[in-house]
C-alpha cells in the first residue's frame, strides 16, 4: 500500500509539474507568433484557454510515461500499477477539462491584458526584425505601408505603396527555424489538443470513451519500460513508443483511414468509436502479450529452480 501511494503522489506531482511547464511553454510560443506573424487574432480568453489546452496531451502523455517507468523501478505490481494508473489519468485529464469549461462559462470576456492580448502594436515606428532584416512601418493606424525595409550590407528602401520599382524586393522571411523533428510533435500535440476539444464538445461520453481509450493503449506499453536493466534506456525506448501512438492517433483520426477501417467492418460502427476500438485492441493485444510472457518467464524459472 506504501508503494501504491507513493506511485499516486508521484503521478500528481508529474501531472501537476508537466501542465504548468507545456502550459508555459505553448502560452509563450503562441504569444512569439503573435509578434512574428503580426496578424493573430487571439480570440476570447487571449492565449492562455489555448496553451492549456495545447498543454493537457503532451502532461498526459509525459506524465503516464515517467510514471510507469517509476512503478517499474520501484517493482510494484504490474497489474495494481496499470488500474491505478489508467484511474488517476483518467481523472485528472477530465477533471482539468472540466475546470477549463467552467472557467470559459463563468467569464466568456478572459482576456489577457497589455503586450499578451495578441494584438498587434501599430504605433508609428514599430520595427520587426530577423535574421539582420527589419521593416520599420511608418503608419500608425496600420501595417503595412508606407514603410522601410534594412537588408544587409544594403541602403535602405522606402516602400510608400504596395505598386512601384521597389515592390518586387522579397517579403522579410519571418520563418519559424524550429528543428522539424519538435515542430512535429508539437502539431501532433496541437491534433490530439483538438481532437479532445471535439470529442468534450460532444459530450462527456464521447470523451471518456476517446481519452480512455488512449490512456488504455499507452498504459498497456508499460512492458517496454521493462526490456533491459537500464532504466534510461528503457526510457528512451518508452518515448520513442510513446511518438509513434502519438503518430497513430493522428493517423487515425484523418478522413482517409476511417473510411477505410468503416469499410473494413462494413458500416456497424460509428466514425467516432473507430479509433477507440483500434487503441482498445491494440492495448488489449499488448496486454495478453505481456501476461504471456510473464507466464513464461515464470515457468522457465521454476524449472531453473527444480
Amino acid at each position: 500500500m506504501k508503494n501504491l501511494a507513493r506511485l499516486m503522489i508521484f503521478f500528481s506531482l508529474c501531472f501537476v509539474i508537466f501542465f504548468f511547464f507545456f502550459t508555459l511553454f505553448r502560452f509563450l510560443g503562441f504569444w512569439i507568433d503573435s509578434v512574428r506573424l503580426i496578424s493573430i487574432d487571439s480570440g476570447q480568453g487571449g492565449f492562455l484557454i489555448p496553451a492549456v489546452r495545447a498543454a493537457l496531451p503532451a502532461a498526459l502523455f509525459f506524465t503516464i510515461l515517467f510514471t510507469l517507468s517509476y512503478s517499474v523501478r520501484r517493482k510494484i505490481s504490474a497489474l495494481l500499477s496499470i488500474f491505478f494508473i489508467i484511474i488517476l489519468s483518467a481523472s485528472f485529464t477530465l477533471g482539468f477539462f472540466l475546470a477549463i469549461d467552467r472557467i470559459q462559462t463563468l467569464d466568456r470576456s478572459l482576456e489577457i491584458p497589455s503586450i499578451f492580448s495578441g494584438k498587434p502594436d501599430t504605433r508609428k515606428g514599430l520595427i520587426l526584425s530577423r535574421q539582420d532584416m527589419a521593416v520599420v512601418f511608418l503608419n500608425e493606424d496600420r501595417l503595412d505601408y508606407p514603410r522601410v525595409i534594412s537588408f544587409p550590407e544594403r541602403p535602405l528602401m522606402y516602400q510608400e505603396a504596395a505598386l512601384g520599382p521597389n515592390y518586387s524586393v522579397p517579403p522579410l522571411p519571418f520563418i519559424d527555424r524550429t528543428p522539424w523533428l519538435i515542430r512535429s510533435i508539437l502539431i501532433d500535440f496541437n491534433l490530439t489538443s483538438r481532437e479532445f476539444h471535439a470529442r468534450f464538445r460532444e459530450g462527456l461520453l464521447s470523451f471518456g470513451i476517446y481519452a480512455g481509450s488512449l490512456i488504455f493503449l499507452l498504459v498497456s506499453l508499460r512492458f517496454i519500460l521493462t526490456l533491459c536493466s537500464w532504466p534510461l534506456a528503457n526510457l528512451f525506448l518508452g518515448a520513442l513508443v510513446f511518438r509513434f501512438v502519438l503518430s497513430l492517433e493522428i493517423f487515425l483520426n484523418t478522413p482517409e483511414p476511417l473510411a477505410f477501417l468503416n469499410a473494413f467492418l462494413g458500416n456497424r460502427f460509428p466514425e467516432a468509436l473507430i479509433a477507440p476500438m483500434v487503441f482498445c485492441a491494440l492495448g488489449s493485444l499488448i496486454l495478453v502479450y505481456t501476461f504471456l510472457a510473464f507466464l513464461v518467464r515464470r515457468n522457465t524459472k521454476r524449472r531453473e529452480d527444480d
